[in-house]
């Protein structure tokens, strides 16, 4: 038994000292650092993923109606034209995808309404983008620009209802 702690004695010998309070402090230190750096990652990655409200879609919607009736002014070519058609289809199907997340997770279906009717006005705009109809034929432009007009309407009842609803 003595053999055996004798070995045991030589290995502690052997082994590096404990660390110091310096290097345990250090160690802590990073440790601290690499955790604050991961929440902030977090904090970014919530930020970035976060559906908007009801009045941020509100004020992209309006952007969007005014964009889209803008289409039926003559454009100085047709690339030109083809470009305002995109953007306005961007922003649609942006917004549709949007109001469709925020319809699913508050499961209120005016808000699928909404994309509902986006889905309906980029159905009329797309032609445009295809070539199928020219930037004289205002006639798609003028029906997705109703049907963008009605969404802007039905959002504006959400808005009162998120109102009314503070106030209880």
């Amino acid at each position: 038994m003595s053999e055996l702690l004798l070995a045991a004695a030589e290995d502690a010998a052997e082994t590096p000292a404990a660390l110091s309070g310096w290097d345990l402090a250090l160690q802590y230190i990073v440790y601290g650092a690499i955790i604050v750096l991961c929440v902030f990652i977090l904090a970014l990655i919530r930020r970035r993923t976060r559906l908007p409200r009801h009045a941020d879609v509100k004020a992209r919607l309006d952007e969007l109606l005014e964009k889209a009736e803008t289409l039926s002014a003559p454009a100085e070519n047709r690339i030109e034209f083809i470009k305002r058609v995109t953007r306005v289809l961007y922003m649609t199907d942006e917004l549709a995808y949007v109001t469709a997340l925020l319809s699913s997770k508050e499961r209120y279906s005016d808000l699928g309404t909404v994309s509902a009717l986006l889905e309906q006005a980029r159905t009329e705009l797309a032609p445009y983008k295809y070539g199928k109809k020219e930037s004289g034929e205002n006639d798609g432009i003028a029906a997705a620009a109703e049907k963008i007009a009605q969404a802007v309407t039905v959002m504006e009842g959400v808005l009162e209802r998120d109102a009314a609803m503070s106030k209880k």
